[in-house]
């Protein structure tokens, strides 16, 4: 059981990177610019709208972060959000590759799918929050995922991390050596988001499985190859199961391995569209999956509601 938390602000602390060439590439520069090449801005832009931010949401879907980012301007207080009511946000930089938004301390971007986009976007970010000056912002990842043993329509918001081994690491190749990574998230941060929800949304605790590929990877047997049978995809997920893990997605390790690399507060919360130990494809309704998908956002959006009126009680007090 989780024990309670206060969801008072920890100690300040700016938001920093680990890298001692970053003056260094400034300088090879022909502007002598930090580029942000992906998100389409720079150190030489002004940043300072981003030291306020305190929460950085992603997902995978271009859509889904749209639709939540008008969500969070329509349910926090204008106060906190700074817009007037019924305003709408606008996309944020270049939008070819990720769609951006800012609402008040919310910053919220689709990191599309699986692992290299996910790991361009964290940098970029984590850039663009350390050059502005944000204090521990929580970064939170939300979205859809396979579960294994879970009824669906259920968040799975994740302890850890785990590979397509079913191992609690993410391996990345730097300069011809593999780099293992701690992939443990943030409890107390995992803590504070179940507690907000309190029991409107059916959640479970569990490891969540990030594959590199979505058919083969995840031992689905409708891909165009498949060079295993139905006893030996069996075999991995209730072995997978029976390790702890609950879910299936395509970005949790390198999630879980950066923010942890970095010491950023970090959470997981993704429903679950399917038991994969009863079949590949889902069998439900339109209806159903629509209304499931909404899920993890709306359980972030009551987080994100106690936080700020915590916060604002602290201020007043």
């Amino acid at each position: 059981m989780l024990a309670s938390r206060s969801f008072s602000r920890l100690a300040t602390r700016s938001i920093s990177t680990r890298n001692p060439h970053a003056a260094l590439a400034r300088s090879e520069s022909h502007s002598g610019e930090d580029v942000l090449f992906h998100l389409g801005l720079s150190s030489a832009d002004d940043l300072s709208q981003f030291r306020d931010v305190k929460y950085f949401l992603t997902g995978g879907s271009r859509g889904r972060i749209r639709s939540l980012a008008n969500k969070v301007a329509t349910t926090l207080p204008s106060h906190v959000t700074g817009l007037p009511f019924g305003a709408s946000p606008t996309p944020i930089g270049s939008t070819d590759r990720y769609e951006m938004y800012k609402v008040g301390p919310v910053l919220m971007a689709n990191h599309n799918m699986g692992i290299p986009t996910t790991a361009i976007l964290l940098h970029e970010v984590t850039k663009l929050l350390s050059l502005a000056g944000a204090d521990d912002p929580a970064f939170i990842r939300l979205g859809t995922s396979g579960g294994i043993g879970v009824t669906p329509g259920t968040v799975v918001v994740s302890t850890q991390a785990v590979n397509g081994m079913i191992e609690p690491s993410y391996d990345l190749p730097i300069l011809g050596k593999m780099v293992k990574r701690d992939t443990t998230l943030h409890e107390g941060l995992a803590a504070e988001i179940i507690e907000a929800n309190g029991g409107a949304v059916p959640l479970e605790r569990g490891m969540t499985m990030a594959t590199d590929c979505f058919y083969e990877g995840q031992g689905r047997l409708d891909g165009a190859i498949c060079d295993y049978d139905e006893a030996g995809k069996m075999e991995f997920l209730n072995r997978a199961h029976a390790a702890g893990v609950r879910n299936i997605e395509m970005e949790a390790t390198v999630f879980a391995a950066f923010t942890k690399q970095l010491g950023i507060r970090s959470a997981v919360c993704c429903v679950t569209l399917l038991d994969r130990l009863k079949g590949d494809q889902h069998p439900h309704s339109h209806e159903e999956i629509v209304e499931w998908d909404e899920r993890p956002g709306d359980m972030i959006l009551q987080y994100l509601l106690k936080s700020e009126a915590a916060a604002g009680a602290e201020r007043a007090a």
